[in-house]
């Protein structure tokens, strides 16, 4: 009993999130690990005085995709070099005074900014101090053993279970599309009856966060592509990698869609009660209902994309929506079309239209999205 009260009580407080490492970040410290070890064991069999710095290397530029541990190795390769150059030349002419000194740290901390080296610009001026009190023999020891460091890091990042993140751009995705799923039903049940006005209002604002959600995801897809440049299997997943993209595309334009028929709701209320629009409100609440459905299963598609009956589903959905977007476009044909209400209903009826197309498998605007079958 004690032991479990404790247990809660930590759980209470956090402990165990605050405790617990991601899958990514434990699988870079194990790179980091190995290829700190190995760099050391190379740069020893050299005879090198300092190993450590190898080692120091290697951690340094294991990041979590090959792309940008090979950008930080040329970054801090370059970096090394000229600071043990600068040390040479400045060294030599100035000599070593405290003005010397600080002519030598400037100079160096502004050609890291200038050649744009990010996190290692600073390792310019920290090169050059360190060969000026070392000695010039510390200097070249130091640029070879960053050398090897560096390109031990990239090639255990490129060996070694290098991320191609796909999995999270698909779920970043899917969910995107469960959300708009959501809230199309939600409208579609809500025209049924005759939501007031702060029910859209809610439906308007719930667009907006989807909307930021598709930019989430965008940037998740942009890592992925990161993540595919020089990563061995880069050519398994490069097909996805344009799925996800065209999917992704999908999804920002029914977002927009979307948001476009709720503000025509908006300004439709308080309209929406009058007894002569409920075919049309039944009819659109159909077909967004049928959008809904499409797009979960287009979400879907993503994290699995040989699944038959999400397949099958999707195309039932779209065939039931469009014979709601008829059924709506025959009730609109009654109303006098001059009406601002008549025009709302009809721009609408447009984007729900839009809607069904974008993420129609079988002929839609992207059906690049999803897997050929």
């Amino acid at each position: 009993m004690w032991f479990e009260q404790r247990l809660a009580r930590l759980r209470a407080l956090g402990v165990r999130q605050a405790l617990t490492i991601e899958g990514a970040t434990l699988r870079r410290l194990v790179k980091s690990t190995v290829a700190g070890t190995v760099a050391w064991e190379i740069a020893a069999l050299i005879n090198s005085p300092r190993p450590v710095l190898a080692s120091l290397g290697a951690i340094l530029v294991v990041q979590v995709t090959v792309r940008a541990s090979l950008a930080r190795s040329i970054q801090l390769t370059v970096a090394v070099t000229i600071g043990l150059a600068g040390s040479l030349v400045l060294g030599h002419l100035l000599g070593l005074h405290w003005w010397s000194i600080g002519l030598i740290i400037l100079a160096g901390l502004i050609v890291g900014e200038l050649l744009r080296l990010g996190p290692f610009s600073a390792q310019v001026a920290l090169s050059a101090l360190f060969a000026l009190s070392l000695g010039s023999t510390y200097g070249y020891q130091r640029v070879v053993d960053t050398a090897i460091g560096a390109g031990i890091g990239v090639l255990v990042n490129a060996l070694i279970a290098p991320p191609t993140y796909m999995r999270e751009a698909s779920q970043a995705l899917r969910r995107v599309g469960d959300d708009l799923s959501a809230l199309l039903a939600d409208i579609a049940a809500g025209l049924a009856k005759s939501p007031d006005r702060s029910a859209v209002q809610r439906w308007l604002a719930r667009a907006r966060e989807i909307a930021e959600a598709v930019h989430a995801a965008e940037a998740t897809v942009a890592q992925g592509e990161e993540s595919l440049r020089f990563n061995p299997r880069a050519g398994a997943e490069m097909n996805h990698l344009e799925r996800l993209g065209d999917a992704r595309l999908a999804f920002e334009h029914a977002v927009n869609q979307t948001r476009g028929l709720v503000r025509s709701l908006l300004d439709l209320d308080p309209g929406l009660d009058a007894p002569e629009l409920t075919p049309v409100l039944e009819a659109l609440g159909d077909l967004l209902r049928g959008a809904g459905v499409q797009m979960g299963m287009f979400g879907r598609l993503q994290q699995q994309p040989d699944l038959a009956a999400d397949r099958e589903e999707s195309q039932r959905a779209h065939e039931a929506a469009l014979a709601a977007r008829d059924r709506a476009a025959t009730a609109l044909r009654t109303m006098p079309p001059a009406t601002g209400t008549g025009r709302l209903l009809a721009s609408i009826l447009v984007d729900g239209e839009r809607l069904i197309r974008e993420v129609d498998i079988r002929d839609g605007a992207h059906i690049a999205g999803v897997a050929v079958t």
